[in-house]
């Protein structure tokens, strides 16, 4: 039963008896906040992902049908919703962060690709390192990401940048890509496409309810990862997960 573990999580060592942690699958984890027994329980002390590992073999594509009988027959099943929103602290955060790259815009920016009118409509701002703000759609702050620690800042939840635009703004008529960063998203957004991120980087496994927004509004889904290790797995598990797009 641990190496269902093994093959996805990253960094693991001992952590008591028959007790074990490592790098979160499921989020953009920067210190082993994922734990898990011998007998097959996981909890992310991050995220708050948590089950036994018949769920935890059903969210990263696995078979379940190698495993224990009493394993097979889950008692909760892990429920994404969308994350609440944020007080007034985290949204000074934000606007402290916006003044801070406008006053300072060509030198933060440099060489990035990106469009000046769609990086202020984004509401990007920078605190020694980008911070990005995601919005619901009701354009109300749920998380920041903070990009030059890999922190977020308020729900671990999954969620999709630049969310309200992509409910409000974008089309049907047009591609939707997804990139594997915030970073990469706006270049392409800059550059006339129509694409989104998620908070946890190439390693999101999308909730299907977020998924199931996006496939019922855009005809033609494209990834659009790095060339490199994680992003060919990040791309190998989506197309697994959610078919040829």
């Amino acid at each position: 039963m641990l190496d269902l573990f093994e093959r996805h999580v990253q960094n693991i060592r001992p952590s008591g008896t028959d007790q074990y942690k490592g790098l979160c699958p499921f989020h953009d984890d920067t210190k082993p906040s994922f734990t898990f027994s011998a007998d097959g329980l996981f909890l992310c002390h991050g995220c708050g992902i948590k089950g036994n590992s018949y769920q935890f073999a059903e969210l990263v594509g696995e078979s379940t049908s190698n495993l224990p009988y009493i394993e097979r027959k889950p008692k909760k099943v892990y429920q994404w919703s969308p994350p609440g929103e944020l007080g007034v602290e985290h949204a000074n955060i934000v606007s402290e962060s916006i003044d801070r790259l406008l006053l300072n815009y060509d030198a933060i920016v440099g060489d990035l690709p990106w469009n000046k009118r769609i990086v202020t409509a984004l509401s990007v701002g920078w605190d020694d390192g980008f911070v990005f703000p995601y919005l619901n759609s009701k354009g109300k702050l749920v998380n920041i990401k903070w990009h030059k620690k890999r922190q977020v800042r308020g729900h671990a939840q999954t969620f999709i940048f630049p969310f309200w635009h992509m409910i409000h703004k974008y089309t049907r008529k047009k591609p939707l890509l997804i990139s594997e960063g915030e970073k990469d998203c706006i270049s392409l957004i800059s550059s006339g496409k129509q694409a989104i991120s998620f908070n946890n980087g190439a390693s999101t496994r999308v909730p299907k309810p977020l998924m199931d927004i996006i496939q019922s509004r855009f005809d033609d889904i494209l990834l659009y990862y790095d060339d490199d290790e994680a992003g060919r797995k990040a791309t190998d598990n989506f197309l697994l997960s959610y078919g040829q797009s």
